[in-house]
């Protein structure tokens, strides 16, 4: 008999691609814009609500974390929040990241139905390990790893690249992503720049400059990182991490589409 969840197979739900209370969510899970779907909510911390449809059962979410504040002084900048994706049950509540206020906090977490994106690291210098995502992909290590999100950087160097920026330190770039890391701050001199990150539409947004101590802020999955001279500099919106000199991390946020 055959499998009627098998990729492919003639006269399935997944084959035809039909939609609504039934549609089975095997296939169409790229990440941007999901064929077929519309984008219907474009959720911001401090909504904790939403509506969706009598009949709608499963819903395509994707999702940023807050990204995480830079360190004081000449400590890194924030790393970037995490980023998840995926199918999951619909429900009329969710969790949005705020952005985090204070100087080497880790951001906030953004959640709906199964799926959660953590928040980025913290600046503190020499802690910048990043985390494992949601997925089970592994984070890069201190010192500018490469991997999901993406380690910090240390004595001097840039941010890893990933799906989620690290944090640079002293004069070190934040690495870039989907969200990029704060840039690193330092006592005296120049500061890094932030990361770049990319929206669901494809558009780049891009980390902020420094003229001064503090590092640019990291852009988010939703908007550039902030620039400036004295202080960290505020990361974008969707995640991006803070610049060092205790700049804020990006807000996270949430896209629903069905």
């Amino acid at each position: 008999m055959a499998n009627p969840n098998r990729r492919g197979q003639v006269g399935s739900e997944v084959s035809t691609g039909m939609q609504g209370s039934s549609y089975t969510p095997f296939t169409q899970t790229s990440f941007a814009a999901p064929h077929g779907l519309r984008l219907q909510h474009t959720i911001n911390a401090g909504t904790t609500s939403v509506t969706i449809p009598a009949g709608i059962n499963w819903v395509y979410v994707i999702m940023a974390g807050g990204g995480g504040s830079g360190g004081g002084g000449g400590s890194n900048g924030g790393n970037g929040g995490s980023v998840a994706w995926g199918w999951t049950l619909a429900q009329n509540t969710c969790i949005v990241g705020a952005g985090v206020t204070t100087a080497n906090t880790r951001g906030n977490y953004t959640r709906y139905g199964h799926i959660i994106a953590t928040g980025g690291g913290s600046g503190t210098s020499g802690s910048g390990a990043g985390d494992t995502n949601y997925y089970g992909i592994s984070g890069g290590a201190t010192g500018g790893g490469i991997g999901a999100n993406a380690g910090s950087g240390t004595s001097g160097s840039s941010g890893g690249n990933g799906i989620s920026g690290g944090g640079g330190n002293t004069t070190g770039n934040g690495g870039s992503g989907l969200v990029g890391g704060g840039g690193g701050g330092v006592s005296s001199g120049t500061g890094g720049a932030g990361g770049n990150g990319l929206g669901i539409d494809g558009t780049v947004y891009t980390g902020g400059t420094t003229t001064g101590t503090g590092g640019g802020g990291g852009a988010g999955i939703a908007g550039n990182g902030s620039s400036g001279t004295l202080g960290g500099k505020t990361g974008g919106l969707g995640g991006g991490g803070g610049g060092g000199g205790g700049g804020i991390g990006g807000a996270g946020i949430l896209y629903i589409f069905y």
